[in-house]
């Protein structure tokens, strides 16, 4: 039997990880290297093929036996006749390597470190788990041995397989926004695998757990949902993910309003916003600062106004009572948009961005109590998407924009399927602006599109603008 010892120089140095608002302090983490010496040959009777590892696949627990790897691939490095990866980052603590196998390319297991009780446990000195500390101190070494597994059977190890069969483990809770406190909640979360589901998770009001099996190096996508509130997706890399969050969960918050600003040379963005009367929203303006700004009244919406220190783009994203927000407004320039948001405002009943850059795409499927909607003069726009059930009953999709007939077809068919509850209208779809009318349609409609405009005016006394030629 060959053995080879491999000594471990767990290498640690000081960073910082910010955490997310109302998160403690910011947690100090080391810097874990794994270098890797070997000892000279065997006796004979191992290994004859020339196969080299390439990687450690590496399962680590913390103090309290919650994962923090699942089989984690962490390629190696050939410095001269030593091995060494590169470093990973944990937080100071106590951890246990419970898997310590190094593989090929081919993920086959060339190596691994023996578990306690196993026959070969006796062979190395630290049998599996063998836990080790993460501190401050400038070095932290552990030494772990080894052994070829050519020769022997996984049982012989403690495994029943050599088979990896990755287990990954995604730590998740969820939030809302109600009346300015964020709080955990209940949601539902699904996880897929391009066309295939791999799972439906009911998640509780606390951190929750999603374990699933899978190559973490393969992309993946999560959806969490909640009645009521706008849709949640994340895609991902698991192994990358897991890397990034440090231990700690995935914080998803259901209610959040988000959109990107584009900032010419003059450094102003201007924006307006309605809620409920003394109400809060936080706003954080992406470029480092945090506002909080009370609505005066029910009905008077209050403006959202910041000077950046530079041109470019900046994803500003709102929190605060969000569900009391019922109008938002853009235009003339003064609040330039790449990408809008309003799936964390429930309620919205006032929408507008007029002549104005904009998005390539208006997204209120998840804004049931529209009532008016003014999309004039945006050059950029491509696609409007309306809620299943709406009460729109102003409506401006006034050009120049780039709509297609399919588009406004959609838009004219939405209206006049609900008109019969909405009540009369008006619906502006000039190709030309309020001030240069050319009396031509955006799109233009098609003849079912045309038929639908008949409808609205003669069936429910819509205004049309331009008036039908019939």
């Amino acid at each position: 039997m060959k053995n080879i010892l491999f000594w471990i120089g767990l290498v640690a140095m000081s960073t910082a990880l910010q955490f997310c608002k109302n998160e403690s302090s910011p947690v100090a983490l080391q810097k874990v290297q794994f270098t890797f010496g070997v000892h000279p040959s065997a006796p004979s009777g191992g290994r004859t093929e020339t196969a080299e590892p390439v990687a450690l696949l590496l399962s680590l627990e913390n103090s309290i036996g919650d994962p923090v790897f699942t089989s984690k691939r962490i390629p190696l490095l050939h410095i001269g006749s030593n091995l060494m990866t590169d470093p990973i980052e944990l937080p100071p603590g106590t951890y246990a390597i419970t898997d310590f196998l190094l593989v090929d390319d081919d993920n086959n297991v060339l190596y691994a470190t023996p578990k306690a009780g196993s026959p070969l446990a006796t062979a190395v000195t630290h049998p599996l788990p063998y836990s080790f500390v993460v501190s401050n101190s400038a070095v932290t070494t552990v030494d772990m041995e080894v052994v070829d597994v050519s020769q022997r059977i996984p049982e012989d190890f403690g495994y029943a397989t050599f088979q990896i069969n990755y287990v990954n483990t995604l730590k998740v809770v969820v939030f809302v926004s109600i009346d300015g406190e964020v709080s955990m909640t209940t949601a539902e979360a699904t996880l897929s695998r391009g066309s295939t589901t791999v799972g439906t998770y009911p998640l509780e009001a606390r951190t929750n757990v999603i374990a699933f099996s899978g190559d973490p190096h393969m992309p993946y996508r999560l959806v969490v949902t909640k009645e009521g509130y706008g849709t949640f997706t994340k895609d991902f890399m698991f192994n990358e993910l897991f890397a990034a969050l440090h231990g700690e969960p995935l914080k998803v918050l259901l209610n959040l309003f988000t959109l990107t600003a584009v900032v010419d040379d003059d450094l102003f963005f201007s924006c307006s916003i309605g809620g409920g009367a003394s109400k809060t929203i936080d706003v954080s303006w992406g470029d480092g600062t945090h506002e909080e700004i009370a609505f005066p009244s029910d009905v008077e919406p209050t403006g959202l106004n910041h000077t950046y220190p530079a041109p470019g783009q900046y994803d500003i994203s709102i929190t605060g009572a969000l569900e009391t927000i019922r109008w938002f407004s853009a235009g003339f320039n003064l609040g330039k948009i790449d990408a809008i948001d309003f799936q964390g405002l429930p309620n919205l009943g006032v929408m507008l961005i007029n002549r104005n850059h904009g998005p390539e795409t208006i997204d209120l499927s998840l804004n049931p109590k529209l009532w008016s909607v003014g999309l004039e003069g945006i050059p950029q726009l491509k696609h409007v998407i309306l809620p299943g059930t709406h009460h729109i009953i102003d409506m401006n999709i006034s050009g120049s924009n780039q709509l297609s007939t399919d588009e406004v077809d959609a838009i004219i068919h939405s209206l006049l399927m609900l008109a019969h509850d909405n009540g009369r209208g008006t619906l502006q779809l000039d190709r030309g602006s309020f001030d240069e009318p050319t009396n031509m349609f955006v799109g233009p409609p098609s003849s079912a599109g045309f038929r639908d405009l008949a409808g609205l005016k003669f069936g429910y006394q819509w205004t049309i603008i331009p008036d039908l030629d019939i």
